[in-house]
């Protein structure tokens, strides 16, 4: 199993509410973060961004098109968006640790 697989399913065994775990979460294109809307698929790990179903088909973001006969979904609510983060630690399965080396420093 790939490195990336082993991530994903180990995160969502721990925390399966938090979504889909990405080995690399660095957007596919600098300076094109993912957004609310995005639409597109996950390969070796890390989302690959086709176009955004909230944006009208000739937003300059869709270098790739969009689907035939495209139409921005309007959602009725966007309210805030819950931007918070997993705490402070060490994530892995039951069978990795973690060791520390002298210069380690561990989290406060």
């Amino acid at each position: 199993m790939a490195d990336y697989d082993i991530f994903r399913e180990q995160l969502a065994i721990m925390y399966p509410r938090y979504g889909h775990a990405l080995w690399d979460p660095t957007p596919t294109r600098s300076g094109m973060p993912v957004k609310i809307g995005d639409v597109g698929f996950i390969r070796w790990g890390k989302f690959h961004r086709l176009f955004n179903a909230l944006l009208p088909a000739n937003d300059p973001s869709h270098e790739l098109g969009v689907p035939e006969d495209h139409e921005p979904l309007v959602l009725n609510y966007l309210g805030p968006v819950n931007a918070g983060s997993l705490s402070c630690g060490y994530y892995s399965s039951a069978e990795v640790g973690v060791e520390p080396t002298p210069d380690f420093r561990a989290p406060p």
